[in-house]
């Protein structure tokens, strides 16, 4: 059987690398697997099991098991703060310890280790363990120190299919039905996915099966691992967000290496902050997620001209639609938490305000619920599902493109690093030229020039020795910083004219405009004192040496 390739991208684990290796035996690496998790409801997951697409006309019997898995920690778990998943399996009489690495909640990539073996009981036994890799990260361990911490229970139906994939390329493709629960401190979580694995062929092919059975019955990408939900059950905690990792990118690299590199990267960050987002008890998941989407829109200005054109246009279309639906959302979080709780604090007795507080809340929830809405959709995830066949298949290489397009993509990456950002840095200064003079609205078109500066030097800074970068990258920051204040404002404006707008008439909505009216002049007020800050911001940007080889 062929050891599929590594993929470019993992959809904050959606698309999961796992080694798989037994216990004892650690001589040889062990191979690579690589599968696609949906989430669905009882009546999606029986109409897939059903459908022709992946029984067949004659469709074979599965293979059924009944299986029991209890996860074991330390009681800080301290297993799990290394992100490492300790496990014991009932497969009828046998009983199968598992030991995996890289499991962490807010991984964006799990790249997994994973080590296996009979034992002869369900108490865990992880002297037995002795892979010296793993025992490192296993660390001392007392008897009796591990203890149990959550169970799963699930009735696993697998079913293989072979054939070939849209392109006509050879697959084999193991398909395990789970469905169950997870129990952990006398809670229960019901548990209903399809685990899609590769086993032989192209990675692409399961997102072209996975988009075949949207078709069928609608599900979601499943971006946490059964241990991340049965430790949150257990605990308590919420979907953690996480912020962009770095880029990689290399002087010597190809356009077309890091046009996979960084759409890959947007992609990873954005699905990363997918589960905090939707939960929304911390606003940095849908901020998090933004910034994904935006830097995936800002990565699409960079090389959409370089891609076929039908394809940019889907491309952009898509990603601001899937942004917008978060904006609300974004808007109402900012509004509560940076515009009127400071000033709550300075009245807080203020009636009026605590008025608006309270129909912003309103306005905040139906926000929160369009988005989960949005995310929950087909179109979302359909989405999500061809962007990561795309990024698999290399969708660029496509027999439309242009020759000039095709010499653009061989280009060696630093030619057009430096092109570019020397084309976004001429741009910032054209637009802020005059500062003192400008108007709001002109304000706002130099804000947005900073936004895409900023993402440009995000993309390609690590071409460059951080040393001469960091005195540009921090001036760009303040900037982008200060000018953020203007945008705050203005969308406060716009979220108070709405809201006092469409209020019922009566006493209740005089408070709110009274409490409008607070708002409005406190934060014109404040950005008069801040207009000094402003100025200040931009010239010490405007004499910062860019720190690219050509800049203009």
């Amino acid at each position: 059987m062929a050891t599929p390739r590594l993929p470019l991208w993992q959809l904050g684990g959606a698309l999961r690398k796992t080694r798989v290796g037994k216990l004892m035996t650690t001589d040889q690496p062990a191979p690579v697997e690589t599968e696609l998790k949906l989430r669905g409801d009882a009546v999606a997951l029986e109409r897939l099991w059903q459908a022709p697409l992946l029984r067949g006309p004659e469709p074979a019997s599965p293979r059924i098991k009944l299986l029991e898995n209890v996860y074991y920690d330390t009681a800080d778990l301290r297993l799990r703060k290394c992100g490492l998943a300790f496990r014991i399996r009932r497969d009828g009489d046998r009983f199968i310890q598992t030991v995996k690495t890289g499991d962490t909640a807010a991984s964006a990539v799990m790249s997994r280790g994973e080590w296996e073996g009979e034992v002869s009981s369900p108490e865990p036994q992880p002297d037995r363990v002795d892979d010296p890799t793993m025992r490192a990260a296993l660390g001392l361990l007392l008897p009796g120190e591990l203890r149990p911490i959550f169970t799963t229970r699930v009735r696993r139906e697998v079913v293989e299919l072979n054939g070939t994939d849209s392109h006509g390329r050879l697959k084999v493709i193991e398909a395990a039905f789970d469905r169950g629960e997870i129990e952990a401190a006398g809670a229960r979580e019901a548990l209903a996915e399809i685990e899609l694995e590769l086993r032989e062929g192209p990675p692409g092919a399961l997102f072209d099966l996975a988009l075949a059975l949207q078709d069928v019955a609608p599900t979601q990408i499943e971006t946490r691992s059964k241990s991340a939900r049965g430790y949150a059950l257990a605990t308590g905690r919420r979907p953690a967000w996480v912020r962009a990792a770095p880029l990689d990118l290399k002087a010597e690299m190809t356009v077309v290496d890091a046009l996979a590199a960084v759409l890959g990267a947007c992609l990873r960050h954005w699905g990363a902050n997918e589960a905090a987002a939707t939960d929304g008890s911390d606003p940095e998941g849908v901020h998090q997620m933004r910034i994904g989407l935006r830097r995936f829109r800002s990565a699409l200005a960079v090389f959409g001209n370089l891609l076929p054109a039908a394809e940019a246009e889907w491309l952009k279309d898509e990603g601001k639609w899937a942004l917008d639906t978060l904006g609300p959302a974004r808007d109402w979080d900012v509004f509560q938490a940076d515009l009127l709780a400071p000033l709550e604090a300075c009245r807080p007795d203020d009636d009026d305000l605590a008025a608006l507080r309270a129909a912003a809340g309103e306005r905040q929830a139906d926000a929160y619920a369009q988005l989960r809405e949005a995310l929950s959709a087909p179109r979302y995830t359909r989405f999500l599902l061809r962007l990561g066949g795309w990024l698999e298949d290399r969708g660029w290489q496509s027999p439309e493109l242009t020759a000039a397009q095709k010499a653009a993509l061989a280009q060696p990456l630093l030619a057009l690093a430096e092109k570019l950002l020397a084309k976004r840095h001429r741009q910032v200064l054209k637009r802020g030229k005059g500062f003192k003079k400008l108007a709001i609205a002109e304000r706002h078109q130099l804000r947005i020039a900073v936004k895409k500066l900023r993402y440009t030097t995000e993309f390609f800074r690590g071409l460059y020795p951080a040393k001469r970068s960091k005195a540009y990258l921090a001036a760009l920051r303040d900037l982008q910083e200060s000018l953020g204040h203007l945008n705050d404002v203005a969308v406060a404006e716009h979220l108070l004219v709405d809201l006092t707008e469409t209020s019922p008439p009566g006493s209740g909505a005089r408070q709110l405009e009274r409490a409008a009216g607070k708002v409005i002049g406190w934060y014109n007020r404040a950005l008069l004192d801040f207009e000094p800050d402003m100025r200040r911001t931009w010239k010490s940007f405007a004499a910062t040496k860019p720190f690219w080889n050509k800049p203009s």
